[in-house]
Order: structure tokens, then C-alpha cells, then sequence
């Protein structure tokens, strides 16, 4: 039975992959700072940035997946830092691949949050170990986390000319599953995209109606390299629908 390590575990996407890795009969542990219980899963404590528990929690892994995240300026280092010591240690753990979880198109993008993942990706792509990429659109969870906050303001914000190719965290999580039972990785990244394409203002919308939400849909213009990123279509794949559950099944998962 090959072992798998979830690095970043414990969030949205690491717990998708973890449970479809179970699903199919393979042996999983989580890797985490604090870890954890349940599932049928082993939980793992190790720190990726002091690297301190990293050999322990990688002895006998064959796999490792990595979906960490580090979307604020004290946790980015997570992505960089603490991808090069989790490479060191799985190369000299004997570990066979390792996968990365990373975003669409993320390589033309010049926010910091976007420059890490970029950085993470080429510290992959340079490890001592043969590794593979994922790169997925946003996940469904993506624009309801931008409107639950500003709803409880009155404010339901839907920026102007953005849309979104949204997927679902268990689709991700087949991909995920599918890179990692690769014998010999691909160079090329895969790319994985959600079933469909809907303006920032139809999903607001969808959002807002399923959950009862108060607020005003409003119309506003992002600023910024982020919001010419969505405006120039950069985060989608219009020919790519990997997806299988749209934002309206997810909304109705709710």
C-alpha cells in the first residue's frame, strides 16, 4: 500500500485529498502544526518552517502532497521557506515524487501572494526529486469568502467585468490523487478548471439568495494587479471543464 503525506492537511483543500486518497485504499498522513484526529487518517505534527518533526513525519512516506497556503505576509514564507525544507527532507527521507497544489496562470501575476506560489512552484520544479504541479482555478468557497464578511455590512461586492471559472475541492482532490499515482510525472503542469463560467455579480447573486444573506449586490471595481488579473480573464480556462459540481450544487451543499 503506498503512504501518502497531505502537507497543509487541515484546510479546504488538503482535507479533500486526504479523504479521496482514503477513499482509494491508499494509507494517508496529515501533516500539520498542531495535529489532529479522525478519518481513518494519521495525524502528523511538524513544522515546515523550522523543519523541526519533518524527518519523523516522512519516514516511509512514498508520496507527499502539497497544498499549504500562505495568503498573509507573517504565513507566506510557508510557501517558500517551508517548501525547501519539505523537499530537502522527502529527498533525503527516499520519498518517490511529491505534488504541489497551485493556481491557474499563476506565473503572470505580480501580487506577493501570486510571486510566492510562483516561487514554490519553481522550488518544485528544481527539487531533488521527481514532482508534478496541479494548478487550479478558485474554488467554489473563493467569492462567498469575499461576500459573507462585507454582507454583514449591508454590502454584497460583485467586481466589475470579473468572472469566474470556479471548481469544486473534491475535483480538485481527483486531480490531486490522479498527479500522485503518477509513476513518472509529467513536466508540464495539469490544469484543472471548474464546469462553467459566471460573473462575479451572478455568483454574488446565487450566494446571497442561498444563505439569506442581507446586503445589497453592488457593482465595484477591484484595484490593482489583482483586479486586472480577473478582468483580463487570466484566472480562467475556457476550454478546460475538468469540474463536475458547480457553484449551484455547491450552494445547495451548504
Amino acid at each position: 500500500m503506498t503512504t501518502y503525506l497531505v502537507a497543509g492537511g487541515t484546510g479546504v483543500a488538503g482535507r479533500a485529498v486526504a479523504t479521496e486518497l482514503v477513499r482509494r485504499g491508499a494509507a494517508v498522513r496529515v501533516l500539520s502544526r498542531r495535529g489532529g484526529t479522525g478519518d481513518g487518517i494519521e495525524h502528523v505534527v511538524g513544522d515546515l518552517l523550522t523543519g523541526v518533526g519533518l524527518a519523523e513525519a516522512l519516514d516511509g512516506v512514498d508520496v507527499v502532497v502539497d497544498t499549504t497556503d500562505g495568503k498573509t505576509r507573517r504565513t507566506r514564507a510557508v510557501l517558500t521557506d517551508g517548501a525547501a525544507n519539505l523537499l530537502t527532507a522527502a529527498a533525503a527521507a527516499g520519498v518517490a515524487r511529491a505534488v504541489l497544489l497551485s493556481i491557474v496562470n499563476v506565473d503572470t501575476a505580480r501580487f506577493a501572494y501570486y510571486r510566492a506560489k510562483t516561487e514554490q512552484e519553481r522550488l518544485y520544479r528544481e527539487a531533488a526529486l521527481p514532482t508534478h504541479v496541479v494548478r487550479a482555478t478558485q474554488f467554489h468557497e473563493f467569492v462567498p469568502m469575499i461576500c459573507a464578511p462585507a454582507a454583514k455590512l449591508g454590502l454584497v461586492p460583485a467586481f466589475t467585468r470579473t468572472r469566474f471559472q470556479s471548481i469544486d475541492t473534491s475535483d480538485v482532490a481527483r486531480a490531486l490523487a490522479d498527479a500522485a499515482g503518477m509513476v513518472r510525472p509529467a513536466a508540464a503542469p495539469t490544469v484543472v478548471a471548474g464546469p462553467e463560467i459566471l460573473t462575479m455579480r451572478e455568483m454574488a447573486v446565487a450566494w446571497k439568495d442561498a444563505t439569506g444573506a442581507r446586503g445589497r449586490v453592488t457593482n465595484i471595481r477591484m484595484p490593482g494587479s489583482m483586479g486586472a488579473f480577473w478582468r483580463e480573464g487570466r484566472n480562467l480556462v475556457p476550454d478546460n471543464r475538468f469540474g463536475t459540481v458547480t457553484f449551484a450544487q455547491w450552494l445547495a451543499r451548504r
